[in-house]
């Protein structure tokens, strides 16, 4: 099980460090999504370093445990949040992505609680 949960911490990290990373560079593709959306920019870089410092946390449980547990949570409300942006302002499809990373952050946390 500790194999399986450092596999999707890692996985989670590299994620959300890319995508957090592009939210803070000022990707166009990242702009003009917050714009459809309805959401200033200042939103997108507030959720960018959400990411970044979720990916940190992911990185960080890798030895301590209970750091793990806590970027999970963070990351898995964040993906709650983009769940329902996708949701409201994106093909039904767009929707899977933020749900994938969803119960992946889930497996983190139900594995390192074991």
């Amino acid at each position: 099980m500790d194999t399986a949960a450092t596999i999707i911490q890692v996985l989670l990290a590299l994620v959300f460090f890319a995508a957090g990373g592009s939210k803070l560079a000022g990707a166009q593709m990242q702009i003009a999504n917050f714009q459809r959306y309805g959401y200033p920019q200042g939103f997108r870089l507030v959720t960018g370093a959400v990411e970044v410092v979720g990916a940190v946390g992911m990185f960080a449980g890798l030895f301590i445990e209970e750091i793990a547990i806590a970027a999970a949570v963070w990351l898995g409300i964040t993906m709650v949040g983009a769940a329902y942006t996708d949701a409201r302002h994106s093909s039904p499809a767009m929707v899977a992505a933020p749900l994938v990373l969803l119960a992946l952050n889930v497996a983190v946390i139900v594995l390192r609680v074991a």
